[in-house]
């Protein structure tokens, strides 16, 4: 007797937007860190042009983003504000290793690479694998958010010691609840790999 339900097509959404696949998981990192990490390449030229160049207008956008971004830059001369020096690099440090550097290298790279290293057939958890990207990703874009908040981003560093992170500005409580998403979906993915190395090695597959 043929099994109505032996074969379901899976659709587009359920298979490459909320996908359970490691493979594809690794991939949605891949592309969204690359994205994230082009922004804070951005944020970084335009800190070494105030460096460069100092006082002089950011050319090309120096007069939008002082329109658009709050505390960024003067709105008639386009020239980066210290103020705003401030919030690019503290953004620019967060996104390039919170948005960028780590989930490009664990999220993407490991997420696609390390179960077919120990010839797991997929991660131990795929939902809460899935979990953490859609944590991640709403963190990051909350992050980004706050460059539209009233006094502008988070300008205390990407580390937010005191004093500068007692500056209680809406940007700097933004900055901080993304983080707190980031560090979930962080603490996720690496109860997910600790359990898939540990219990889905392939039989033989010792750890040393």
């Amino acid at each position: 007797m043929t099994d109505d339900h032996a074969h379901h097509d899976v659709g587009f959404i359920r298979k490459y937007v909320f996908s359970v696949d490691h493979k594809v998981i690794g991939v949605q990192y891949t592309v969204t860190s690359l994205i994230f990490l082009f922004f804070g390449f951005t944020l970084m030229m335009i800190m070494r042009w105030q460096l460069a160049y100092p006082g002089e207008a950011i050319p090309w956008i120096g007069t939008w983003l002082g329109s658009a971004l709050e505390g960024l830059a003067d709105k008639e001369t386009g020239v980066l504000l210290p103020e705003g020096y401030n919030a690019l690099g503290a953004m620019h440090g967060t996104i390039m290793v919170f948005l960028g550097v780590v989930p490009l290298a664990v999220g993407g790279f490991g997420n696609y690479v390390m179960p077919l290293q120990i010839g797991a057939p997929d991660m131990a958890f795929p939902k809460l694998n899935m979990l953490s990207y859609w944590i991640y990703l709403p963190g990051g874009l909350l992050m980004l958010s706050s460059f539209l908040m009233p006094g502008g981003a988070a300008n205390s560093g990407w580390t937010a010691y005191p004093p500068l992170s007692n500056i209680a500005t809406t940007g700097q409580t933004v900055w901080l609840l993304a983080m707190v998403l980031l560090i979930t979906s962080s603490l996720l993915g690496s109860v997910n790999f600790i359990v898939t190395i540990l219990h889905l090695r392939v039989n033989g597959l010792t750890m040393f």
